[in-house]
């Protein structure tokens, strides 16, 4: 084998190590903590502008039940 030879298969074995010691530390670490889930929208009632009827509050938004119109609270 020539010194070409050897210096190549010495940088690949050095690569393979490299990537297995980055693998294993990588499964040695803590499990990082879960995220939070975000809160429920709050809800409300109001009265529809189109029918008077009154109407369900879901975060921003609104909607009718009795005439299915809907929209943002400002």
């Amino acid at each position: 084998m020539t010194k070409e030879q050897i210096a190549a298969i010495a940088v690949v074995l050095l690569l393979g190590v490299v990537f297995f010691v980055r693998l294993y530390r990588r499964q040695q670490e803590p499990p990082k903590e879960p995220p939070k889930p975000r809160p429920l929208p709050k809800t409300g009632k109001m009265r529809c502008p189109m029918c008077g009827a009154e109407a369900k509050v879901t975060g921003k938004q609104w909607e009718c039940p009795w005439c299915g119109d809907c929209g943002w609270i400002k």
